[in-house]
């Protein structure tokens, strides 16, 4: 499985309210391809909500997403979150075995193969110091494990 060239991300000018509660108001953000980036602030001062922007799920009231430079705020959000993967403070496991949950993506790209999507999970939470714990239960529920286990298995995920 080879890995995807590295993306350079952007915001410009993005603006986003929850009815009269101004949350975002002009942001505007480079993050070279390759690089991390750290958010910090105070409670409540919107560093989740710009996350959740831009991968778009808050649509930004107006401004601009871009990947390699190129709006993404027309595609469909389900293949922009192929290209980004994001891991938030609350981890946010979908309803699913803890299995499903790992190889989301993979099988969004087209990965069928069982034994191809069983080596994916086993890396990925290997990866994310969680394989030992869950080996035995990759078909159990997600929403039954700790929180420490969901947010290494968002990780995985990601």
């Amino acid at each position: 499985m080879s890995r995807p060239e590295p993306v350079s991300l952007a915001a410009r000018d993005i603006h986003l309210s929850f009815g009269s509660n101004a949350v975002l108001r002009g942001v505007t953000l480079d993050v070279p391809a390759g690089t991390t980036a750290a958010i910090i602030g105070p409670s409540g001062s919107g560093k989740s909500t710009l996350l959740r922007s831009l991968n778009r799920l808050y649509e930004p009231d107006r401004g601009d997403i871009l990947l390699d430079g190129r709006s993404v705020l027309k595609d469909n959000p389900d293949q922009l979150r192929q290209r980004i993967g994001m891991v938030f403070q609350k981890p946010n496991p979908f309803p699913k075995s803890i299995f499903e949950n790992v190889v989301y993506g993979p099988k969004l790209a087209g990965i069928r193969k069982k034994s191809e999507l069983e080596e994916i999970a086993e890396k990925a939470l290997r990866g994310a110091a969680i394989w030992d714990e869950v080996k035995d239960r990759l078909d159990s529920s997600a929403m039954g494990m700790s929180g420490g286990q969901q947010q290494r298995l968002c990780i995985a995920r990601a």
